[in-house]
């Protein structure tokens, strides 16, 4: 199992910075050059999430657009709203033609640029942060995704280069020192690293909703360096903030089967395989800990799972 956080992976979970907000739009929607009628009705719909009509609406009046001008503002709508709708490609091609007409605004200009992200298309998602970047070179935001992009081509200094300085732009950002943590990390710098999640778990302890993932890549490279009841602590601590987080499950087993506690660490190992059977390597751990306790039917179905799995490119 890779150690590190794919980074770009969980765009779009809790760790995401969201690139359109819903409260954002009625103003916009209420300000295009569509009749009041359609206006009302697009609002309607977002406030009801309800986003296949509004696509329906806009599909039809970008198509009976007045000016290109016009043409080119439904576009960005409509891309801003295919976003949301979870259509990516959608989103892509509407934002990629509105800019073709007319210059997008910061915000759709980001907006596509998580778009091209989660089609995979991280050269032309740099290409677009790139060009935010450059607008607000003091702007910590779009300096943080390039370097997250950085992290998942493996341009590891190169990411802790610019998280170095989205910390330095913006001190209180917990999410920033997470993914500085793990570019150390991935650098071979383990104690540089321990005391950046150690500051992001911190930072984090704090927040209105703290996310689970600070104090769980804290939590799992304590484990590493074997301080297992700092790295249960830290562990524990995820899972207080979403118990249903497999792979901090998965790590809490390890530390207390490190420990000597059996009993807890099947427990931990079967928590994770409950809430994503993704975690593979948890079928594995269990069936050496029920090999090891001589439940020899149970080390095997464990066993075979994990084969099924790993055979069907569970990773």
């Amino acid at each position: 199992m890779r150690r590190e956080l794919p980074v770009l992976a969980m765009l779009l979970g809790a760790a995401a910075l969201p690139a359109q907000k819903t409260d954002s739009l009625p103003e916009r929607i209420r300000n295009c050059h569509l009749p009041a009628e359609q206006r009302d009705a697009l609002v309607r719909s977002l406030a009801a999430r309800d986003y296949g009509h509004m696509e329906d609406i806009l599909v039809l009046r970008t198509a009976a657009a007045d000016t290109p001008a016009d043409a080119a503002e439904l576009r960005a709508l409509a891309g801003a709203v295919e976003f949301l709708y979870g259509k990516m490609d959608r989103a892509a091609a509407a934002f990629g033609q509105s800019d073709a007409a007319a210059p997008l605004g910061d915000a759709d200009r980001f907006t596509w640029a998580m778009a091209l992200v989660n089609l995979g298309d991280e050269k032309a998602a740099r290409e677009q942060l790139t060009r935010l970047s450059g607008s607000h070179p003091d702007g910590p935001l779009y300096l943080y995704w390039l370097a997250r992009i950085d992290y998942d081509q493996r341009l590891y200094a190169e990411a802790v280069a610019k998280l170095k300085r989205v910390v330095g732009l913006d001190p209180a950002w917990a999410r920033a020192y997470d993914s500085l943590g793990l570019a150390l990390d991935m650098l071979g710098q383990p104690e540089e690293a321990r005391a950046t999640f150690q500051k992001a778990a911190d930072l984090n302890r704090k927040l209105a909703a703290p996310s689970s993932w600070p104090p769980h890549n804290l939590g799992a490279l304590l484990l590493r360096l074997q301080l297992l009841n700092e790295a249960e602590d830290a562990l524990r601590e995820a899972l207080r903030y979403d118990p249903k987080f497999a792979m901090a499950h998965y790590h809490l087993g390890r530390a207390l089967e490190a420990e000597g506690r059996d009993g807890e660490a099947m427990e931990e190992y079967r928590a994770a395989i409950s809430h994503d059977p993704v975690v593979v390597e948890a079928f594995y751990s269990l069936g050496l800990l029920y090999r090891r306790h001589e439940r020899g039917a149970e080390a095997e179905a464990a066993f075979a799972e994990y084969k099924k799995r790993k055979a069907g490119g569970v990773q």
